[in-house]
């Protein structure tokens, strides 16, 4: 090492070091296990020697602790595994999905993943790589971002690294993608299919009108028990945001939470898999003529494309609330009590799920008409 590559001031290697940010790391880890030993020996009552330093400093530079220090994708994991402690499992496997299409982007391009290289121009053309080679659309691309520029922000703030680049990635423009929710006739369709020749799918079906009742998350309903139940209500911790909510239980929700009643493995209800929950709502949908053609966008690169499919195609688990939210509004509900029943923390967030149906705008635009008439009305006569 050169003078001129060593900060005295700071103690630590300049950036004109090759390798200074894993030097400046293992800098790290060795002066907090001196410091470590140092306040072992003082609580022991001991004096620390130069010969006890020396023997922690020979454990962090041989033996295994020679081992180079942990690179980009081992500090990914060990990322991962943390948030484990307080991220939702969907939070989990998207991370994960990142960790994927890094090291499949990574050979592709015969690049070796380091902290140095995931500057802007990496940023720009792994965008790149997931729209065209992964067919993502904008939206989906921009989430990968998100989850690229939390990773290497966390660990910069752990000074894991010594690199800003990530402040400067931009994402690209997109449009919110649309989810699904169901109007009241095509509820009350699903709700009088006869299904009991079909368990598996009566089952699917109850969950969904469920959901569609309380308004509650998929993950919040597979995970409930059945002492969170009480005659009219529920109580339960929400597992993506921790949330405390009292969730009102209306006839139907009630008929069906007694349907299950008693079940050995003490949950509510007997939730599937996300994944076959959503294949069997499809078929629900076509059996219910749930088939409006419902049309769908969303920004792939510069192009905004639009897809027009039968409604009963784009069905998932996540229909469930947005129904609820859609119809409560409708109905009348006021957002600040509708709030409380779905945890959600302010309007923007609410107005996520909001979408006024067809029918309901006809029908407020004849009344404002009305209202608008009726003064002309009388001048008139």
């Amino acid at each position: 090492m050169k003078p001129e590559q060593w900060d005295a001031k700071a103690q630590k290697y300049r950036r004109n070091y090759a390798g200074f940010s894993d030097a400046n790391h293992l800098l790290k880890k060795l002066a907090e296990g001196l410091e470590a030993a140092h306040l072992l020996h003082t609580a022991k009552g001991k004096v620390t020697t130069v010969e006890d330093l020396r023997a922690v400093a020979a454990r962090f530079t041989s033996g295994k602790q020679a081992q180079p220090p942990a690179g980009l994708l081992e500090h990914l994991d060990t990322w991962i595994e943390s948030a484990k402690r307080d991220r939702a499992p969907s939070t989990i496997k998207s991370y994960n999905t990142l960790r994927q299409h890094l090291i499949a982007y990574s050979k592709l391009r015969r690049l070796r993943l380091e902290f140095a290289s995931l500057d802007v121009p990496f940023c720009e053309a792994f965008k790149s790589y997931l729209l065209k080679t992964m067919s993502m659309g904008n939206a989906s691309v921009n989430n990968q971002v998100k989850n690229l520029k939390v990773f290497l922000g966390q660990t910069f703030e752990q000074e894991l690294h010594e690199y800003a680049h990530f402040k400067r990635f931009r994402k690209m423009e997109a449009v919110a993608p649309e989810v699904v929710y169901l109007t009241a006739a095509e509820k009350a369709r699903l709700f009088a299919l006869p299904l009991a020749h079909i368990p598996y799918l009566e089952q699917t079906r109850d969950i969904f009108l469920f959901e569609c009742e309380t308004g509650l998350r998929f993950s919040d309903v597979q995970a409930l028990r059945a002492e969170q139940v009480t005659k009219d209500s529920l109580v339960l911790t929400t597992r993506k945001t921790g949330d405390l909510l009292k969730v009102p239980l209306s006839p139907v929700a009630q008929g069906i939470i007694a349907r299950y009643a008693g079940r050995a493995d003490g949950r509510a209800l007997p939730v599937i898999s996300n994944q076959k929950t959503n294949a069997h709502l499809k078929t629900l949908g076509k059996l219910a003529r749930i088939d409006a053609p419902t049309t769908t966008s969303q920004h792939k690169g510069c192009e905004r494309v639009a897809t027009t499919r039968p409604k009963y195609e784009l069905m998932g688990t996540h229909t469930a609330r947005r129904t609820f939210v859609t119809l409560a509004l409708e109905g009348g509900m006021r957002p600040e009590t509708l709030m409380r029943i779905t945890g959600h923390k302010d309007y923007k967030m609410l107005h996520r799920y909001l979408k006024i149906t067809d029918s309901v705008v006809q029908d407020e635009f004849a009344q404002y008409l009305e209202r608008q008439a009726s003064p002309l009305m009388r001048i008139a006569g």
